[in-house]
């Protein structure tokens, strides 16, 4: 059974940012986009390069120019989607970024950044991604799947970025034709702790697991502020800090309805709690 999309994101600053006095560099953005057939949901990360002077403005301006050209599309489409629409939204966010550095007199390398982004609907899901982090949903078999993997370079923690020329041909796009229930967005920040290199599932189920319920219970119409609040306290947390130091963004969404309690639920619920506040 499914309801109205929630979704909560956070963007926070790593302590290696902080120690040298550098803000953070990753922007998470998230929307309903309504169309005649309904609400689409568009999420997009992007990570700022951390060899870039403006990381941080370019890694702003290539979500917020990817979702704005998303949303005016998919107005004037009814709501549909193709793969080259896909693409073109990618070269628009980077002609932004273009444009930005242009007006600033900076080089575009100087504003470099990755993206990973999802639109979905009622029929079908989009997926977008240029260099390192994730996009995850959930597998055929109940567990968590990567839509792809992560975009490594030649080198150790090298990867592909939005104003590199050959991005659009780099690029991972890809168009089920279904929408997913639920997904999830994050930055490379979060790629030791959410994704795992031992054979087997490469995500982590358990983090998903504990985390997406509280997405589902919500009652909130679009972005809930308050786990927005709360997940960007955890993201800062010295557990999460413990296992890295990077800018960490997350964008937890949900449309699955939430668990309809019963009296009887409630009552029990409420024993379990009296008897262990005994």
């Amino acid at each position: 059974m499914r309801s109205g999309w929630r979704y909560a994101k956070a963007a926070v600053t790593g302590t290696s940012h902080a120690a040298q006095g550098r803000g953070c560099e990753d922007f998470a953005a998230a929307r309903l986009i309504g169309t005649v057939r309904g609400n689409v949901l568009a999420a997009c990360v992007c990570d700022g390069a951390g060899s870039s002077l403006q990381a941080a403005t370019g890694a702003k301006v290539a979500a917020e120019a990817f979702l704005n050209v998303a949303g005016d599309r998919l107005r004037d489409s009814g709501g549909l989607l193709t793969e080259t629409d896909l693409g073109d939204f990618l070269s628009f966010a980077a002609l932004a970024v273009t444009l930005r550095a242009f007006t600033e007199k900076q080089p575009a390398r100087d504003y470099a950044s990755t993206l990973v982004a999802a639109l979905v609907a009622d029929t079908w899901s989009a997926f977008v991604q240029i260099g390192d982090g994730a996009i995850v949903v959930p597998s055929a078999e109940g567990r968590w799947e990567l839509v792809f993997e992560p975009q490594r370079g030649t080198y150790a923690n090298e990867t592909y970025f939005l104003t590199d020329e050959d991005a659009r041909q780099r690029a991972h796009v890809g168009l089920r034709p279904y929408g997913v229930a639920e997904v999830s967005l994050f930055s490379d920040g979060l790629e030791r702790l959410l994704i795992r290199e031992a054979a087997g599932s490469p995500v982590a189920d358990a983090f998903f697991n504990e985390m997406l319920p509280a997405v589902r219970e919500s009652s909130a119409a679009g972005e809930d502020l308050v786990l927005a609040n709360a997940l960007a306290a955890y993201l800062s947390s010295e557990a999460i800090n413990a296992r890295t130091d990077d800018d960490k963004s997350l964008i937890l969404a949900s449309r699955l309805a939430p668990i309809q309690r019963t009296a009887g639920d409630a009552a029990a619920a409420g024993e379990h709690q009296h008897a262990a506040s005994d």
